[in-house]
C-alpha cells in the first residue's frame, strides 16, 4: 500500500533542484548588477571623451604642435565618481599637416580611450 506525499528522497531532490535554479538566477542577477554599475560609469567617461577629442578637433595647427595645459589634462567629479582625462596630439610621420589626437580617460576601475587625426594645413601668410 502506497502512502500519499513525498517521500524524503523526493523532498531532497526537489530541494537541490529549486537550489540550484535559485543559485543561477541569483549569479544572473548580480552579472547584471554588475553590467548595470560598469554602464553607469563608463557612460560619462565616454562623453567626458568625446567632448575632448571635439575640442581637439577645434584646435588650429600650431595649437595641436604645442597643446596647451588647459587641453592636456585635467578632472571632472560626476556624482560619486572622479575622472582623470589626458590628451595628447602628434604630427603623424611622413605626413605633413596631419596629426593624431588621443583622449583617454580614467577612473577607479576602468578607462576609456579615443583615438582620431587631424588635418590641419599650414596657411601661408600674405605677403
Amino acid at each position: 500500500m502506497r502512502r500519499a506525499g513525498f517521500t524524503l528522497l523526493e523532498a531532497a531532490v526537489s530541494l537541490a533542484i529549486v537550489g540550484v535554479v535559485v543559485i543561477g538566477a541569483l549569479d544572473a542577477y548580480a552579472a547584471e548588477s554588475r553590467a548595470a554599475l560598469r554602464a553607469r560609469q563608463s557612460a560619462p567617461a565616454a562623453a567626458l571623451a568625446a567632448e575632448r577629442m571635439a575640442r581637439l578637433q577645434l584646435l588650429e595647427s600650431r595649437q595641436l604642435r604645442a597643446l596647451p595645459d588647459t587641453e592636456r589634462f585635467g578632472t571632472l567629479t560626476a556624482g560619486a565618481w572622479r575622472y582623470a582625462w589626458r590628451a595628447s596630439t602628434a604630427p603623424v610621420a611622413d605626413e605633413p599637416d596631419l596629426y593624431a589626437l588621443d583622449v583617454v580617460v580614467e577612473w577607479n576601475g576602468g578607462s576609456y580611450a579615443l583615438a582620431s587625426r587631424a588635418y590641419r594645413p599650414m596657411l601661408e601668410s600674405p605677403r
